[in-house]
């Protein structure tokens, strides 16, 4: 588990000069913890033996200790395909591969329910369903898709949806609509995408909420976040799984679908409504000519 996670799941307990050191870490993490004993204190307003007492607290035998955890997290977070081929990783497929791949797949969900608190996903619901809030979709260059597919729903249950897309013209155009009235639901993953990070960082000092979907390192627009849903990314091959952040994807819209019910129906009825008329879809197709056929 993450260090940072260690500290927001409430299975420590902390004391007052602990939650000042932790209050630190978190907002300069993990740079804040990568420094020395006394630089740290110093930022806290604490002093050294209480940094000794903290990491302790957390399960480290020494501040050394607690380092190199960070930078070992460091060393994931920035991992590449390339560098994890490097080191062998998908160099030795197992005997069933599809199985093996989908069993892996199927921990790495598991892996999103033991690590998601709940408080995190309740907020990103509460937010999402809110009619004073616009909602604007962004992700980055693999995880775009999984931000459409939300849009995609979105649009459906409720309205004042957008998906941000395009260049990052279009991107940074897409900010000068956007202030205290919008929601920004964001995915970004290791090796976080800076024009992503841009835009949510921008979009939270005009004014926006933000909702993060991101990796246990956590992406730098964490430090923005109202509310942040963490998934697992490993995977048997070097490219990351976005299996559980997907299953994540479909659970907030299974969510907003309960929420939304009493408003969206009429709404939803209208769409197939003007769906059939423009036939959309083979099923209207299939209407239309019957009823041509009548």
């Amino acid at each position: 588990m993450a260090i940072r996670d260690r500290l927001t799941d409430g299975n420590v307990t902390l004391t007052r000069s602990d939650l000042k050191v932790a209050r630190v870490l978190l907002s300069s993490y993990p740079a804040a913890g990568l420094n020395t004993v006394a630089h740290l204190a110093q930022a806290a307003g604490v002093s050294g033996p209480t940094v000794v007492r903290f990491v302790a607290r957390l399960g480290f035998e020494g501040y050394p200790d607690f380092q190199q955890a960070l930078l070992a997290e460091v060393q994931e977070r920035m991992s590449s395909p390339l560098s994890m081929m490097a080191a062998g990783k998908g160099a030795v497929p197992p005997d069933n591969l599809y199985r093996e791949s989908l069993h892996a797949a199927a921990l790495a969900v598991e892996g999103a329910m033991s690590m998601q608190p709940s408080a995190g996903f309740d907020r990103a619901v509460d937010l999402a369903a809110d009619p004073a809030l616009s909602v604007q979709c962004i992700g980055g260059r693999f995880s775009g898709y999984l931000a459409g597919m939300l849009w995609s729903h979105l649009k459906q249950l409720r309205p004042g949806c957008h998906w941000v897309k395009g260049t990052r013209a279009d991107q940074v155009d897409a900010l000068v609509d956007i202030g205290r009235r919008d929601l920004v639901i964001v995915y970004d993953y290791r090796r976080y995408q800076v024009d992503t990070i841009r835009f949510a960082k921008t979009a939270a000092a005009q004014g926006a909420r933000i909702v993060l979907f991101t990796d246990p390192w956590a992406s730098p627009i964490a430090g923005v976040a109202d509310a942040i849903l963490t998934a697992p990314v490993e995977s048997l091959s070097p490219y990351d799984t976005m299996v559980p952040a997907l299953a994540q994807t479909e659970a907030l819209i299974a969510a907003l679908t309960v929420r939304l019910a009493g408003r969206s129906r009429g709404r939803i009825e209208k769409m197939e409504t003007l769906r059939r008329a423009s036939s959309v879809t083979e099923d209207a197709l299939g209407a239309a000519g019957q009823g041509d056929v009548e």
